[in-house]
């Protein structure tokens, strides 16, 4: 083997010998010329070629001996470097950091590394005193790493530490080592500060002398310190912050670690160097360290995980290692270790020894531990009240942890416990305060016959989740997560019940948004508790006593859940904590699935009667709960749930129409009701219909409750308008148009007396002789059309036509249930039309039109309708207000339309005030057209004419109406005619000459040659 090795290093010298006696030759020649550097330069790159093609190996072949015949000729050029360019330089220094790693790497001349380590230093940081110029980047960076190979040679050579610490070498190491820290904080790249800091680690590895390196450690600190400190000038790169970090924890360790530091004694000899290692100067050094870590933590804030990584490994050692030396540090190490606490947990390998482990090994950092937990828990209303939702997330996710390291350590306490739950709830209050603005520019009048409402409806008929109440903006999604995972993770199951129970506690005693907090967090807590791992607690001894605690915290909470929402005084209950309520009512039903039907008695109709707040957000959460509950009861919809239920809940919205309850609830609940339900809940809402304006007779002076109350019929008969239970059977519409009368022609003129000869020829021929009156012709057709229908009878039938017919008695159908209940609320509606709500008046006239088309097939019911309500409808032609007029002119349209010439005599009574009030409007309408600041069609008194154009139309085609009345009618239309197609047709159903007349006489008729006849002369038509 020895042998072997003998020939490879004889074969690897013969491999250099040439090379290096060339480089001799030209160093000891050299005269400075260009021509000789550049012969340099080029021996030069030949002899690193062949070391790092062949002496780059660790098998010992290339050893200290080869390495110095090497280094004779370099040792020529650095000798006189300041007369070479800098590209020489580059190459004799990369040829000597071979050496330095590979042949010197065992043992290394003293003298000769005292040597270098000047002339390295000299290279990158030039001679103290002088101004020299900055060397290049790729320079520097060899002479970096030559210096740390340097160090690393001396750490293995006998006697290397010591004479680094020489007092002939001290100023040169000192010299070095502030060279390599103003490399690591001002070098020019990046791999020139890494290199740097490879050197500066290599320097703490080779010298063991304690007092030389507590006389670098002040700058070490403040030069690695200002490197690790982020700063918006500089941003250093994740590998240059790694292993600054890693050099960091080697200098404190190497120094400051409980071993070494333990027998330091408090000397007070006045003889003892000023730079000793004293108790004082230990005292001094940990405050400084003290503050350079709380500058160095920053990094936790660091995007990358590598440097959390590194930065969580330097406070672990720390704690660890010099957990006595700098315990005043401890508070910060440890937050910051509890911040960073899983930040490996992807990367088994690096990850060593864990925060918890420490605090099992010291016992003090237990209480570190719960002192940052405290700071935490009382700084987290604070930093809920801030605008920075990142700051939030962290510090929520902070708390998240911690709680899972002092349940994991056993350090849980009734006072923290309490502070938290204190900081929860003032955290969430102020949270609410925040968005105290958004909740005002919800609370807005809500118009229950609005389209808004129907489309609201729809919308939400299948939402399944609750909209957040808390955190509700997009922007706090992740906040809201993080704050719903902390209160997953408060503990144990029992814990958790306990704080819930507190909370609602709280609630019962609160006001204002510390009541919804209190209560917010309560739900969510008990929440968190039942979706628990029920098969878990099957294996602790206390799971019964816990089921038993959970129930009767799901109990309790349900119950004050329903009190809310049965609270009648909207301005003492706020939105949010009726929402609260509902998501408790929902979250019951879903963990009792169909034995909750049991409780739809009382919660129902509480839940229900949140469909018609004027809240937009409290109307969703109330739909939401609605859908929820009755999937978890087992059906289909909502609307099948609240029809399969309708009995109490007709029941609860009768009692309180026939207390003094006069909140607008009950009729709200009714509305979205009948929207959610359709026509098959009006077939229970016969007694409330007589509720309602017993309410009505009571209440008459509370505009709004009436307003409501009338927006309730309203939708009754809008919708049983729809109902196919309207009628028992279906018959044929009834249809009142009038149609124009058609003269017979020529042909069938001749066919008629064709006719009526034949029939009296075929009279007399039966006898010679007239015994009796000759019958007419009209009597003759009457008897046979009567014998024709004889002879269509067979048996009996045909025997005894008259008796059978007698006998027969048809019994026609009663109306139904929704047709009384519709006729009912159009007969006494009327009594409210003169009411001094005009909205009202025009609501009551439109619900009169929609009842005429929904009830007039049934004559014998309808006709005693109209002849009821006709006065007080009539008597609104004349009303103040335009569009109680408009609406008026609208509903008698409908009742002529309906009614049909039962209108005849009516309108023959009415008819001179209605034609005095149309020429008023059609004057009014006229005049405005001639004003200079006119609004056309859109103005009130031209809508009022249109409405009274639409009346009489509706008169002309569906009232009969005698000569006098339509001379009048054709007088005030007679400038419409020409123009409107529909007044056109309407007059000419009645009379259309007349029409002609008044066309020709406003010259729109087409023009008509005079007609020739021999022997007279017509006069011309004009």
């Amino acid at each position: 083997m020895e042998t072997r090795d003998r020939s490879s290093r004889n074969d690897l010298f013969q491999e250099l010998k040439p090379h290096c006696i060339e480089l001799s030759q030209l160093a000891l020649r050299d005269d400075g010329s260009a021509t000789s550097s550049k012969a340099l330069v080029e021996s030069t790159n030949k002899l690193l070629k062949v070391l790092q093609e062949k002496c780059q190996r660790s098998d010992g072949v290339f050893d200290e001996k080869l390495a110095d015949y090497v280094f004779f000729p370099l040792s020529q050029i650095l000798r006189r470097k300041q007369k070479y360019t800098d590209s020489l330089s580059e190459l004799t220094i990369k040829c000597l950091k071979i050496l330095l790693e590979y042949g010197w790497r065992m043992r290394i001349s003293l003298d000769l590394a005292k040597q270098l380590l000047i002339l390295l230093t000299f290279v990158v940081g030039g001679v103290p005193g002088q101004t020299s110029t900055p060397p290049l980047e790729e320079l520097v960076i060899e002479a970096y790493g030559a210096l740390a190979a340097l160090f690393r040679d001396l750490a293995v050579t006998p006697g290397g530490a010591s004479v680094l610490v020489e007092p002939g070498t001290i100023p040169a190491l000192g010299h070095c080592v502030t060279v390599l820290l103003d490399g690591i904080t001002d070098g020019p790249s990046q791999e020139a500060q890494l290199q740097a800091l490879s050197a500066l680690n290599a320097v703490w590895h080779c010298v063991k002398d304690p007092q030389a390196l507590s006389s670098f450690l002040p700058g070490t600190i403040s030069g690695l310190t200002k490197a690790l400190t982020p700063r918006t000038s500089i941003r250093r790169s994740r590998k240059t912050l790694v292993n600054a970090l890693e050099v960091l924890q080697n200098v404190l360790v190497s120094i400051l670690s409980d071993l070494r530091t333990r027998n330091i004694k408090d000397i007070e000899d006045p003889n003892i160097e000023k730079n000793a290692l004293t108790k004082s100067w230990l005292k001094a050094t940990t405050g400084q360290i003290k503050l350079a870590l709380s500058n160095i933590i920053k990094l936790r804030k660091h995007e990358s995980t590598d440097v959390l990584i590194a930065l969580n490994q330097l406070c672990l050692t720390i704690l660890n290692e010099c957990h006595d030396t700098l315990s005043e540090s401890a508070s910060i190490l440890v937050e910051t270790c509890m911040i960073l606490d899983g930040v490996d947990a992807e990367d088994g390998v690096l990850r060593k020894t864990s925060l918890t482990d420490l605090a099992m090994i010291h016992p003090d950092l237990g209480d570190s531990i719960k002192g940052t937990v405290y700071n935490w828990v009382t700084s987290l209303p604070r930093v809920m009240q801030a605008n920075d939702e990142e700051v939030k997330q962290s510090t929520l996710r902070r708390l998240s942890k911690a709680r899972e390291l002092l349940v994991s350590l056993n350090l849980e306490s009734s006072i923290l416990e309490d502070t938290l739950a204190t900081s929860l709830r003032d955290g969430v209050t102020v949270t609410l305060a925040s968005s105290s603005p958004l909740k005002a520019l919800q609370e807005v009048e809500f118009d229950l016959n609005s389209q808004a409402a129907l489309i609201l409806t729809t919308d939400n008929a299948l939402s399944m989740s609750f909209h957040p109440i808390i955190l509700a903006e997009e922007s706090q999604k992740q906040t809201r997560s993080q704050l719903l995972n902390l209160l997953s993770n408060l503990g144990t199951r029992e814990s958790q019940i306990s704080m819930a129970g507190e909370m609602l506690e709280y609630a019962r005693g609160a006001s204002g948004l510390s009541l919804v907090s209190a209560f917010w967090l309560s739900s969510q807590l008990v929440r968190t508790t039942a979706a628990k791992n029920q098969e878990l607690d099957e294996f602790f001894t206390s799971a019964v006593a816990f089921s038993d605690e959970q129930e009767a915290i799901n109990q309790e909470i349900f119950s004050y859940s329903l009190s809310i929402l049965s609270e009648v005084d909207e301005r003492r209950s706020d939105w949010q904590l009726q929402a609260i309520a509902l998501e408790v009512v929902a979250d019951t039903a879903l963990r009792l699935k169909e034995d909750f039907r049991l409780e739809l008695i009382d919660a129902l109709y509480p839940v229900a009667q949140l469909l018609g707040s004027p809240n937009g957000r409290l109307r969703e959460h109330a739909i939401t709960c609605l859908n929820i509950v009755s999937k978890a009861c087992g059906y289909v919809n909502a609307s099948d749930m609240i029809v399969d239920n309708v009995d109490y809940m007709v029941n609860a919205i009768s009692l309180r129409l026939n207390t003094f309850n006069i909140s607008p609830q009950a009729p709200q609940v009714l509305i979205m009701m009948i929207r959610l339900t359709g026509p098959s809940l009006l077939l229970y809402l016969d007694d409330v219909v007589e509720s309602i304006f017993a309410a009505l007779d009571n209440f008459h002076g509370y505009q709004r409750l009436v307003d409501i109350l009338f927006s309730v019929l309203g939708e009754i008969v809008a919708v049983g308008s729809t109902s196919e239970q309207l009628q028992i059977e279906s018959g044929k519409d009834t249809d009142h148009r009038k149609k124009r009368l058609q003269g017979p022609t020529i042909e069938e003129i001749v066919a008629l007396l064709e006719k009526k000869a034949k029939i009296e020829d075929e009279s007399l021929a039966h006898e010679d002789f007239p015994r009796a009156p000759w019958k007419d012709a009209k009597t003759l057709l009457d008897e046979a059309d009567a014998l024709t229908e004889g002879e269509n009878l067979e048996g009996d039938e045909r025997k005894e036509p008259k008796q059978e017919q007698s006998s027969i008695e048809v019994q026609k159908a009663p109306p139904t249930k929704i047709y009384t209940m519709v006729q009912s609320i159009a007969r006494l509606g009327q009594h409210y039309l003169t009411n001094q709500s005009p909205v009202l008046r025009a609501r009551l006239l439109g619900l009169v039109s929609i009842a005429c088309k929904t009830l007039c097939n049934n004559e014998d019911e309808f006709l005693p309708l109209i002849n009821d309500i006709w006065p007080t409808v009539v008597n609104r032609l004349y009303d103040d207000e335009p569009f109680v007029v408009i609406a008026t002119t609208d509903a008698l349209g409908e009742i002529c339309r309906s009614a049909g010439d039962f209108m005849t005599t009516r309108m023959q009574t009415e008819w001179s005030d209605m034609m005095k009030m149309a020429r008023q409007s059609r004057g009014k309408a006229a005049a405005e057209k001639r004003g200079a600041g006119s609004r056309g069609i859109y103005s009130q008194v031209n809508q009022v004419w249109e409405g009274v154009v639409g009346l009489f139309i509706a008169v002309l085609e569906y009232v009969r109406i005698d000569d006098d009345m339509f001379d009048e009618v054709v007088e005030l239309l007679e400038d419409l005619i020409p123009v409107r197609r529909d007044v056109h047709d309407a007059l000419s159903v009645v009379n259309p000459d007349a029409v002609w007349l008044a066309m020709q006489m406003a010259g729109k008729n087409e023009k008509l040659d005079r007609p020739v006849l021999e022997g007279y002369e017509f006069a011309p038509l004009e």
